[in-house]
């Protein structure tokens, strides 16, 4: 069976020359599958550096309530950090695509609603460095909707499979082995939490503790809420957290007396999560 063309090239193809910032907006905005949704892409910055997406709703790509579909809400965190991670590692020599994902609906998707997405300078040379020596690399980002004041629509959480072009599969990154992040960092704090609070007597304290992680923004910010005051119940251990591979940021914001500023910033999250149970 011939191979369907690369969305890129397709769009490389239209354009008839090189794709720019401005360019691919305008082409991705006449894309079938995001103009039926509702999803405009309002910015691009001249390097690549960041986008902006807009959610433009009508009677046609509204559900039953007048609300985004959920699959719309998670399309847009898919639609543009990878293509300006690509773009500004050079696509012709990286290639790159999102291998997990998730997507926590905190408020319904209305028209208005936005995303904000970047592909920072430290982001790009963290990259370059990992795959250096032809190593393959997995960068965990989290994409946050907003409605138009600000407030909390969603947050998807996903993994972007990161990989020189031309060399075959490459080997595992040993960069990647000792702590966990993104996706799985979330899912290590969960089953933490799980072996922590089982028995049915703890059942009323893990779904506080779930309704509190899924409003977090950062993963490392979830897993701290997945295990507050997990530890004093005395069933796991911080030697469990280490063999679980929880970065240390993590492990100081559930044990230090007196955190530093990255940890204490987990810690603030958390409980401006823990406030907003009350509010929506």
């Amino acid at each position: 069976m011939k191979k369907a063309p690369s969305l890129r090239r397709t769009l490389v193809n239209a354009a008839g020359k090189s794709l720019t910032p401005n360019r691919l907006r305008h082409l991705l905005n006449g894309w079938p599958p995001l103009a039926a949704m509702g999803i405009r892409i309002t910015h691009i910055a001249d390097d690549w550096s960041r986008g902006r997406l807009e959610l433009r709703l009508n009677r046609l790509n509204a559900n039953m309530h007048g609300a985004a579909f959920g699959g719309t809400l998670f399309s847009m965190t898919d639609v543009l950090f990878g293509t300006l991670v690509m773009q500004r590692l050079g696509v012709d020599r990286y290639e790159a695509w999102t291998r997990t994902g998730s997507f926590e609906y905190i408020q319904p998707g209305r028209r208005g609603s936005y995303l904000e997405v970047e592909a920072s300078d430290e982001l790009i040379a963290r990259i370059l460095e990992e795959t250096e020596g032809g190593f393959s690399t997995v960068v965990p980002y989290t994409s946050v909707i907003r409605d138009k004041d600000g407030g909390i629509v969603g947050i998807g959480q996903q993994d972007l499979y990161v990989r020189r072009r031309g060399i075959g599969k490459p080997p595992a990154n040993p960069a990647q082995i000792e702590h966990v992040a993104g996706e799985n960092l979330i899912a290590a704090g969960r089953t933490l939490a799980r072996l922590g609070l089982r028995g049915p007597e703890h059942r009323e304290r893990l779904t506080q503790h779930e309704r509190m992680a899924r409003r977090c923004v950062r993963p490392e910010a979830r897993a701290v809420a997945w295990l507050d005051g997990v530890l004093e119940l005395g069933d796991v251990s911080v030697e469990d957290y280490h063999a679980a591979g929880l970065p240390d940021v993590v492990i100081e914001a559930l044990t230090a007396d007196k955190p530093g500023a990255a940890a204490m910033s987990l810690r603030a999250e958390v409980v401006e999560a823990r406030e907003s149970l009350a509010k929506y």
